[in-house]
């Protein structure tokens, strides 16, 4: 099986967005839990305990959140203009590919079925 670059651009930038939307609305429903107060509780334990730093540790949070965007972008973009190293594109977007199928689908998940389902039970 091969793939083309035309083909793989056009799965990783839909794929791409997918990952930012979800990452932005993973923080929104992270940051309306916040108001509930006692009532919320962070189940990852690297984020809890940056929670607990207060502001500080909510921006570094926000940064390990957004940091893996970077390389991404990156990596959907990239483009081999000229033609010495199609290859090595084909295969990076490959794996752009597959990292952000893959990512968007647990964000979806954690997103989904755990913010959104605990933030309907507490309204």
């Amino acid at each position: 099986m091969q793939f083309d670059l035309a083909t793989l651009q056009k799965f990783a930038w839909p794929l791409l967005v997918g990952f930012i939307c979800l990452n932005f609305l993973d923080v929104y429903t992270t940051t309306l839990a916040f108001n509930f107060g006692p009532l919320f509780h962070e189940e990852n334990p690297l984020a809890a305990a940056l929670f607990d730093q207060r502001f500080q540790g909510y921006l570094i949070a926000l940064l390990f959140k957004y940091l893996p965007m970077i390389p991404l972008f990156y990596i959907v973009f990239v483009q081999d203009k000229g033609g010495k190293h199609a290859m090595q594109v084909r295969m990076l977007k490959l794996a752009a590919v597959v990292a952000l199928a893959g990512a968007d689908v647990l964000l979806f998940y954690v997103v989904g079925i755990n913010n959104l389902q605990a933030i309907l039970k507490v309204v």
